[in-house]
C-alpha cells in the first residue's frame, strides 16, 4: 500500500512539474503600402536603444509591408486579414517572394503593443507572471519550444524578443546567453530572422559584447539617415 502510494506521488509530481508550451499559429498580417526593412534571413539583429521603438518599427514593417525584392508596385493596401486564404486578385499573390509571418515576444501589454504597431494577426505572448498570453521570465524553455514551434509552422518567420533586460535579470546571464546561442542557430536552420531590442546601460559592457559576437547590429541612426 505504501509503495502503491509512493508511486501515485511521483507520478502527481512529474504532472505537476511538467510545463507544456502554449499553442501558437502563425498568420499573415494585412498589407500596408510600405516596404520593408531588408534584412539577410538567417541572422539576429541586435537593436541597441533604450526603448524597443526601433526594433518595434523594423518588426512590424518585416511583417506589414511588401517586402523590398517584389516586383509588383501596385500592390495596394490591403484590409483582409490572413493574405494565405484571401481570394482577392492581389498582385503579391504572383510575387515570387512569400510574405513574413511574425511572432512576438514583449514585457509590453499585448492589447497595448495591437494598437499601438496595429498587429491585428500576430501571435504576442507577454513576459510576465500574469495577465492573458503570458509566459513566466523564468521559462526559458518554453520561450525556446514556442519559437521551434513557429518556426517549424510559419513561412519567412520574423521573431521579436523585447525584455531581455528582463529574462536576464530573472535567470542570470549564462543561461540567457546559452539561451540566445541556440535561438541565434534555429534562425540559420530555419531562413529566419529575430530582431533583440537590448537597452544597453542595463547590461554590463563585457556581456553586451559577447551577444554582439554572434549578432548582427541594426544602428536606428544609421538606418534613418540612409
Amino acid at each position: 500500500m505504501i509503495k502503491k502510494l509512493m508511486k501515485i506521488n511521483i507520478i502527481k509530481d512529474v504532472f505537476f512539474n511538467l510545463k507544456i508550451s502554449p499553442r501558437v499559429v502563425p498568420e499573415t498580417e494585412p498589407l500596408n503600402h510600405r516596404v520593408s526593412y531588408d534584412l539577410a534571413r538567417g541572422s539576429c539583429y541586435l537593436v541597441l536603444e533604450p526603448k524597443a521603438s526601433f526594433g518595434f518599427e523594423v518588426f512590424t514593417s518585416l511583417v506589414k509591408s511588401r517586402c523590398p525584392d517584389c516586383d509588383h508596385q501596385e500592390a495596394f493596401v490591403c484590409e483582409s486579414i490572413g493574405c494565405n486564404r484571401c481570394s482577392l486578385p492581389c498582385p503579391c499573390k504572383l510575387c515570387r517572394n512569400t510574405r513574413s509571418q511574425g511572432l512576438c515576444f514583449t514585457v509590453r501589454s499585448p492589447i497595448e503593443t495591437r494598437l499601438e504597431y496595429a498587429l491585428q494577426t500576430t501571435p504576442i505572448f507577454w513576459i510576465s507572471n500574469h495577465g492573458p498570453d503570458n509566459v513566466s521570465p523564468v521559462d526559458l524553455e518554453i520561450i525556446s519550444d514556442i519559437i521551434s514551434k513557429f518556426l517549424k509552422q510559419s513561412r519567412n518567420p520574423v521573431i521579436l524578443l523585447d525584455g531581455i533586460e528582463y529574462l536576464i535579470f530573472e535567470n542570470g546571464y549564462s543561461s540567457v546567453l546559452r539561451f540566445l546561442k541556440d535561438a541565434a542557430e534555429a534562425m540559420v536552420l530555419q531562413n529566419a530572422i529575430m530582431i533583440l531590442p537590448v537597452n544597453q546601460t542595463a547590461i554590463e559592457p563585457k556581456e553586451l559584447a559577447l551577444m554582439q559576437r554572434s549578432m548582427k547590429c541594426l544602428n536606428p541612426q544609421v538606418q534613418k539617415e540612409s
